[in-house]
């Protein structure tokens, strides 16, 4: 069942992808049709995808979407398999944990800074670190959970 985090999010990687896939179009139209091409719309696209990436990433956590190789996952019995997910998901863990506390003193230093084109305060683009390391911190420990109830199960 989706919670209402989820549908927010799914729709807010909808809309960035949506304004990035309009964004390059308005460039490539531009530069062919237009003796000049608008300044803003390098920057908007990248602006775009790196808040489709952070806001997707837990989603992935969630659905499991992300790239994984599992030839070595597939050798394991069904036990082991969850208790090696629930291995990898503490990693990932970790290493938000990490990415969460150290992206917030960037923000306050970027703060300072505008963006190129567009002057777009850069902490707003370098919170979609914080955002993305949150996200997926949450994901993660939920999947952790759901894998100790099947795990306590005997599933």
């Amino acid at each position: 069942m989706k919670s209402n985090l989820d549908i927010i999010l799914e729709w807010a990687v909808t809309i960035s992808f949506m304004m990035m896939i309009i964004t390059v179009m308005i460039q490539v139209v531009a530069r062919y049709a237009l003796p000049w091409s608008p300044h803003w719309t390098e920057e908007m696209a990248r602006f775009c995808f790196i808040y489709m990436v952070s806001l997707g990433a837990g989603l992935a956590v969630k659905d499991r979407s992300y790239i994984n190789v599992s030839i070595f996952l597939d050798w394991l019995d069904s036990k082991s398999r969850l208790w090696m997910d629930t291995m990898i998901l503490l990693a990932i863990i970790l290493l938000m944990l990490f990415m969460f506390v150290f992206s917030i003193p960037l923000i306050e230093i970027v703060s300072l800074q505008n963006s190129a084109s567009m002057k777009i305060n850069m902490a707003v683009i370098y919170f979609s670190m914080s955002a993305m390391s949150f996200l997926v911190l949450f994901y993660s420990i939920l999947a952790i959970r759901s894998n100790l109830k099947k795990i306590l199960r005997g599933s």
